[in-house]
């Protein structure tokens, strides 16, 4: 087993979770637009290289591309196609998918939508990566018309499918910086985490929270304080229903994005916090400086120093609460172990 510390909280008031931070050692299944990751099967037969921009931790994930386009047997090159409603409309069966000519392609789309997210399951997928207005793949907004230029609030048609699954979806503008994907991960590896934690009683739930609350409190101050209230009205032996329901509210609330004020905040208290209390007193920073919100500087710098954070908490087994979970290899945590002289149970 591994040992465990004084109990504080993950904004580090004593009371919470233990100083440990939680880490994942197995790759994670990874559904991604097939055009994003250098596949030549847009309509055009064009690709995009976005998963490039991952760099070394592309190896951290056990990529699956999909295109439900190609799957429902349009090929490629092939003429265009545009909705005359959301994704979810057209899984309502009050909308529809029409091709240049007018032609309804609904059926094959939706055919081909299905087979994708049969794959994914094979794969043992929940996170994906989608084209963002793609009419198929679109997450947050899809092209409605033949105009390029209309979009409608809601999702393509695979789109619409996957969130009806209750995955963890994220548009492909996830790369748009350093500090966006930084942002992405951290609350992917917290969502899995959460996902697969098992909630046997009311302990079980509340240790969860302490682990991710920072985290929540972070990119909804409001919710998460409505979600601390749930938690302390929790009768004694609350029913394991009662229990999942708040896990279900939790997971939900891990969607939603920081912004950059937010995160240079939590990064300067949790760094501030960690100096003040000793917590790094004799750990190798690796020259990691990290600066007060005050000072400007641009996101590239931002994910560095986070990132740079959480090489810290993993090499020293410490809980910082900006990045509560982390993926490592087994290799990794069985040389990080016996450095410190612990032993992790995973």
């Amino acid at each position: 087993m591994r040992t465990t510390g004084t109990k504080v909280s993950a904004d580090g008031t004593e009371g919470g979770a233990s100083t440990m931070v939680e880490v994942m050692t197995q790759k994670v299944p990874l559904g991604v637009s097939a055009c994003l990751a250098d596949c030549p099967v847009r309509y055009n037969g064009k690709r995009f290289d976005a998963l490039g921009k991952l760099g070394r931790e592309r190896a951290d994930f056990a990529i699956t591309p999909v295109c439900p386009e190609c799957m429902a047997g349009f090929g490629v090159p092939r003429e265009p196609i545009h909705l005359t409603g959301t994704g979810q409309e057209v899984l309502a069966g009050t909308a529809a998918v029409e091709n240049r000519y007018g032609r309804d392609v609904t059926a094959q789309l939706v055919s081909g939508a299905q087979a994708c997210v049969e794959a994914l399951e094979r794969a043992g997928a929940r996170v994906v990566i989608l084209k963002e207005e793609s009419p198929s793949c679109g997450l947050f907004r899809a092209k409605v018309g033949r105009s390029r230029r209309r979009e409608a609030l809601g999702s393509g048609v695979f789109g619409a499918m996957l969130a009806e699954k209750g995955w963890f979806l994220i548009p492909d503008n996830a790369f748009d910086s350093p500090l966006t994907w930084w942002d992405w991960r951290r609350r992917m590896h917290a969502w899995l985490w959460l996902s697969d934690r098992t909630i046997a009683g009311n302990g079980d739930l509340t240790a969860a929270w302490h682990v991710i609350k920072f985290v929540l409190q972070e990119t909804g101050r409001k919710s998460a304080d409505e979600m601390g209230r749930a938690l302390a009205a929790l009768p004694k032996h609350a029913p394991i229903a009662e229990l999942e329901a708040l896990r279900a509210r939790m997971l939900e609330m891990l969607r939603t994005p920081t912004t950059r004020e937010r995160a240079m905040s939590a990064l300067w208290k949790t760094y501030s916090h960690a100096r003040k209390s000793g917590t790094l007193d004799g750990v190798d920073l690796h020259d990691l400086t990290v600066r007060s919100p005050e000072v400007r500087r641009n996101v590239t710098t931002i994910a560095e120093e986070l990132i740079g954070l959480e090489r810290i908490s993993f090499e020293n087994d410490l809980l910082f609460g900006t990045t509560p979970v982390l993926y490592r290899e087994r290799r990794r945590l069985k040389a990080r172990d016996e450095s410190l002289g612990t032993t992790s149970e995973r």
